[in-house]
């Protein structure tokens, strides 16, 4: 047997070998200790995304689940774009975006700012035949922008299925507050049925919304999202929106979409995606993977959505935000809306020329709209209308009536004695000048039917002529003092004779309260109440009466608007 012990295992090797290692590591070692250590290293980290950042919104969780989302906004589709899932953000809960608008003022956004602040007529109207609230906003005066609203509540309102014939409400129905109401473009759409302020209020909380945002002002650019949801609390079937941006100084009227470029959507949803994944705590720079076609829909949905902010915009992406990148991470989809905010210099290089100009008078201040005028063109057939007149003016008082009139956003017809006129040419000019209507109630406020029909007629048309050559519009209506006329009159004035349906007696001074009793509490759609801006308490009560008449969901027009440009011939008390 071989007694060596070199051939035995886990022999030690030799002292000498040993010793070898020893030095050699020793040497190492020491050369390691020479080598100067590099300034300034940082261990690898993610780029700087300052300019970028998630918000979930209000209650949101990820996890399991999940659904389809809707699209632009938390749950609404962008125009053109689908409704398929619309209803995943009905369970969401209440909330979404109340931020302000991105206005070029003092504030820049700071807070929200009203359709009315920013010179917008506020439009409400509330059906409960046909299960509809709507609200919105136009722009004064003929407008592009109105026809493109008008376009979009009328399939709004096609869709109920119902001929709509205006309907009232008792006192104090809360509707005389109308027009956009802040962040609703982005609550869940089972919210902005629910919610009293802008879904339907016949007790069901199912049928139309018809609802708006505003969602920029600044410089020469206006942007409006308006908003259409169909459903009930069970289920949503439709979730439509679309953002119309106005160029104040051509009058154009753009569609969001024409703010991005064709890229701009699978950018945006990326740049979710690659978020998501690093707030989850990945850590791979692996490119992500590129959206489905139906994702990329989505994405140009918040794109059409997007508020702008003083350092770049908001997109608002439904909920259902999935991707093999977050499948790895346990997110099989987000189960609430999530807001992206893209800084201004990233975001710029995703938009088109048109949204490049817009963006390149961010943070100027707002324009403005065109002034308030009273002969806004109404529809109707479709609003409850009701037309306040004044007799006897102008007078001491009509000054002070006139900006109630237009605080209160209400439009009047003044009846007015050529004697008067003479006194106060300036308020005369002025009623007209604001778009209210104008009549002649007689140069001496004589009883017509006392007078040969030559004299009549003369009394009536030289307020006429004195009105048209102070005002420049042609003067076509009268009111016969008293409410006296037959029918002499009748064929000698060749006018319409206007008289009323509901008499106020306020000539009396019956008070605050019964003032408005008696026109407030009794008026329908289509009446033509009598008042006198001669009185000085009539004026004062002025703002509780046409509060009170928008609060029933009344819209107030002329004479003229009230017969839709057309008045009868004959003696006319109503339509």
């Amino acid at each position: 047997m071989e007694r060596s012990g070199r051939g035995r295992r886990g022999a030690r090797p030799p002292r000498a070998a040993r010793l070898v290692a020893a030095l050699t590591a020793a040497a190492l070692l020491a050369g390691c200790a020479q080598i100067a250590p590099v300034v300034d290293w940082q261990p690898p980290a993610w780029p700087d995304d300052s300019g970028a950042r998630l918000v979930l919104a209000e209650g949101a969780a990820q996890g399991e689940g999940g659904g389809d989302g809707g699209g632009a906004e938390g749950g609404a589709a962008g125009e053109g774009g689908s409704e398929a899932g619309a209803d995943a953000g009905a369970d969401s809960g209440a909330g979404g975006s109340a931020e302000g608008v991105g206005v070029g003022s003092v504030a820049e956004g700071a807070t929200a700012t009203s359709g009315q602040e920013l010179g917008f007529v506020e439009r409400r109207l509330r059906n409960d035949r046909a299960r509809l609230q709507a609200r919105y906003v136009e722009i004064p005066g003929w407008h592009r922008f109105n026809v493109r609203m008008s376009e979009l509540l009328s399939t709004a309102v096609a869709s109920t299925g119902t001929v709509i014939k205006p309907e009232v409400f008792p006192v104090s129905a809360g509707l005389s507050h109308g027009g956009c109401v802040p962040g609703s473009a982005s609550w869940p759409a089972a919210s902005v049925l629910a919610e009293p302020e802008t879904g339907p209020l016949d007790g069901t909380g199912a049928g139309t919304s018809f609802v708006c945002d505003i969602t920029a002002a600044f410089g020469d650019f206006v942007g409006v999202t308006a908003r259409t949801v169909i459903g009930g609390p069970e289920s949503i079937t439709s979730d439509s929106a679309v953002t119309l941006y106005v160029e104040l100084s051509t009058g154009a009227v753009h569609e969001s979409g024409e703010l991005w470029s064709t890229e701009a959507a699978e950018q945006l949803w990326l740049r979710a995606v690659e978020l998501l994944r690093r707030q989850a705590g990945g850590l791979s720079a692996a490119p992500v993977s590129a959206p489905t076609d139906e994702q990329v829909v989505l994405a140009r949905g918040a794109l059409d959505a997007a508020r702008f902010t003083e350092s770049g915009a908001r997109f608002t992406l439904p909920a259902g935000i999935a991707g093999s990148e977050l499948e790895g991470l346990g997110i099989e989809a987000t189960t609430a809306p999530v807001v992206v905010e893209i800084g201004a210099e990233e975001h710029s290089a995703w938009m088109s020329e048109l949204g490049s100009t817009m963006q390149a008078q961010r943070g100027s201040p707002f324009a403005g709209l065109p002034e308030w005028r009273a002969d806004q063109p109404v529809d109707c057939g479709l609003l409850a209308c009701v037309a306040v007149t004044y007799d006897d003016g102008p007078s001491i008082h009509t000054a002070k009536l006139l900006d109630t009139l237009r605080t209160e956003q209400s439009t009047a017809t003044f009846f007015m004695v050529g004697s008067s006129v003479n006194a106060l040419p300036d308020v005369a000019r002025r009623v007209a000048a604001e778009g209210h209507g104008i009549g002649s109630h007689t140069m001496t406020h004589a009883d017509l039917t006392t007078l040969t029909p030559e004299k009549a007629r003369k009394e009536v048309v030289d307020v006429e002529a004195l009105l048209t050559k102070l005002t420049g519009r042609a003067v076509g209506i009268y009111r016969p003092p008293y409410g006296a006329v037959d029918d002499k009159v009748l064929a000698a004035v060749g006018q319409p004779a206007i008289l009323w349906s509901i008499d106020t007696l306020d000539w009396k001074k019956p008070g605050r309260e019964e003032l408005a009793r008696r026109s407030v509490g009794v008026a329908t759609p289509g009446d033509i109440i009598l008042f006198h801006d001669l009185h000085a308490e009539t004026v004062e009560n002025a703002d509780v009466v046409l509060r009170g008449l928008r609060d029933r969901g009344f819209t107030l027009v002329t004479v003229e608007q009230l017969f839709g440009g057309s008045v009868p011939a004959g003696r006319v008390t109503r339509r």
